[in-house]
C-alpha cells in the first residue's frame, strides 16, 4: 500500500500524510520546477524492483485544494512470470480537489514472457482541477526467442467531483500473437483532464503536430466525453519514442496550467 495526501502551505505543496509498505519506498521530495515553484515532485521507488506473479499493489493519492504534484517512478518496472491461473494486480486511486494539478507519470512496464498484470486507475478530478496520466508498456524476452506475455488488462475510469463515470476505457490482451503488434514494440496512452473553457480542438492540433514529428511513432489524440480533456494513444517501434512522445505531451499540458499562482483556486 502506498498512500499520500498533499496540502498547500506557505505558497507551495507539501505532504501531510505519508503511509507506505513493502515494496514501496519514498525518500525525499523536491520543489524543482521554475515554471511552478509550488509544484512538488515525488519519486516512488520499489524495494523489489519488479512486479511478480501474485503481487497485489495499491496506491492512493489525495491532492488538496490548490496543490500541484508531479509523481514519477525510479525507472521502468519489470513484470515477471505469473504462475498459471494467477496474475499481479495493481489499483491506483487518484483524488484531485479544487484548483489542484496532478501529473501521474510512472515509467513504462516491461512485460516478460508469461507475465500477467491487471491494473486499474481511477481518477476523481474536481471540475476546475487538472490532471495528466501516463501509462505505457513494452515487451522483452531475455533469451531473444520472441516469447510474449500472457495477459495485460488495463482500466482507466474518470469522474468529476464524485459524479458518475465520464469515461471508462478498458484494454485486455490475452496470449497475443506477435503479428497483432504490426512490428511495434512499445505502446502508451495518456489522458489530459482539463477544466471547461480550454480550446480542445487547438490542443488536439498541437498534440497531433508534436506526435507527427517523432520518427518511429504512430500517435493519435481525441477529445474525451463531456469535453473533459483529451486522450492520446501511442504505438512505437521502440520505447524511447514513447518517452519522447510523453515529454511532448507534458510540455503541452503544462502550457494549459495557470501562469500565476494567485490564479489558483483555493
Amino acid at each position: 500500500m502506498f498512500d499520500l495526501s498533499f496540502v498547500r502551505r506557505g505558497g507551495r505543496t507539501v505532504i501531510d500524510r505519508r503511509l507506505f509498505a513493502w515494496p514501496f519506498v519514498l525518500t525525499r521530495s523536491f520543489h524543482i520546477d521554475r515554471d511552478r515553484p509550488d509544484r512538488l515532485t515525488v519519486i516512488v521507488q520499489t524495494g523489489s524492483g519488479a512486479v511478480h506473479g501474485g503481487d497485489n499493489l495499491a496506491q492512493r493519492l489525495t491532492l488538496g485544494p490548490g496543490t500541484a504534484v508531479s509523481l514519477v517512478s525510479q525507472g521502468a518496472t519489470s513484470v515477471h512470470r505469473a504462475a498459471p491461473a494467477t496474475r499481479a494486480t495493481e489499483s491506483v486511486n487518484l483524488h484531485v480537489e479544487n484548483g489542484a494539478s496532478l501529473e501521474y507519470l510512472p515509467e513504462p512496464r516491461i512485460l516478460f514472457p508469461d507475465a500477467a498484470l491487471s491494473q486499474t486507475i481511477e481518477l476523481d478530478c474536481a471540475t476546475d482541477a487538472y490532471a495528466l496520466i501516463f501509462d505505457a508498456f513494452t515487451m522483452h524476452d531475455p533469451i531473444g526467442m520472441g516469447r510474449d506475455f500472457r495477459e495485460l488488462a488495463s482500466t482507466f475510469c474518470l469522474r468529476r467531483s464524485g459524479s458518475e463515470p465520464l469515461l471508462i476505457e478498458r484494454t485486455r490482451i490475452y496470449r497475443p500473437e506477435r503479428s497483432i503488434f504490426r512490428g511495434h514494440g512499445a505502446f502508451g496512452s495518456a489522458f489530459m483532464v482539463l477544466p471547461p473553457g480550454h480550446d480542445l480542438a487547438d490542443l488536439q492540433e498541437k498534440l497531433t503536430t508534436a506526435l507527427e514529428g517523432i520518427r518511429g511513432l504512430y500517435g493519435a489524440a481525441t477529445t474525451s466525453p463531456a469535453q473533459a480533456g483529451l486522450g492520446i494513444r501511442l504505438a512505437a517501434l521502440e520505447l524511447r519514442c514513447i518517452r519522447q512522445a510523453f515529454e511532448s505531451v507534458k510540455v503541452i499540458y503544462r502550457e494549459t496550467l495557470p501562469r500565476s499562482l494567485n490564479k489558483l483556486s483555493l
